[in-house]
């Protein structure tokens, strides 16, 4: 018996009871507070925050992809707006060059129209003094008639006459 004592007395002396009573709580605070369903649903959150932040980290990279696609395709894209904006401001330019070269030819026409028109205006002009002479030379000779009866009446109806056919 003494070796009973002596084991009982080790058990006592060792940590081994506190270390089972220790053991025993721990298992009825778990069951009572259901701590393992209470890491069960931890678990479950953790892993449900990982499928989410590998698919949040999938959709990064899709986006990242993408857009490292448009910034490829960006050099092609600018050239071909500077080969649309060269082309529009070269027609541009011709329509600007075309419209400035019917003005100058209107501007060319409107002198041409202006030097015709005192030609015309000057020629008026002209007839019209041509015709006023005629008026006034009849006038003369009708007066020196008037005047002068004794003069040939022959010469004076051919002047006249001249005179008629002179006029424009």
């Amino acid at each position: 018996m003494h070796s009973f004592v002596s084991v009982f007395k080790y058990i006592l002396e060792s940590n081994v009871i506190n270390f089972l009573l220790m053991v025993w709580i721990l298992w009825l605070i778990v069951s009572k507070l259901n701590l393992g369903d209470s890491f069960e649903k931890s678990i479950n959150k953790i892993d449900d925050s990982i499928k989410k932040s590998n698919e949040q980290k999938l959709e990064s990279e899709n986006i990242l992809q993408n857009a490292k696609n448009e910034i490829e395709k960006l050099p092609e894209e600018i050239e071909k707006l500077e080969n649309d904006a060269l082309e529009k401001s070269k027609k541009l330019t011709a329509q600007i060059e075309n419209s400035t070269n019917k003005s100058i030819e209107n501007i060319l026409n409107v002198s041409k129209i202006l030097d015709i028109e005192e030609k015309k205006i000057s020629n008026n002009i002209v007839n019209l003094a041509i015709q006023n002479s005629i008026e006034q030379a009849k006038s003369n000779i009708i007066d020196i008639l008037s005047k002068k009866p004794d003069l040939h009446d022959k010469f004076i109806e051919e002047s006249l006459e001249e005179l008629d056919k002179v006029q424009l």
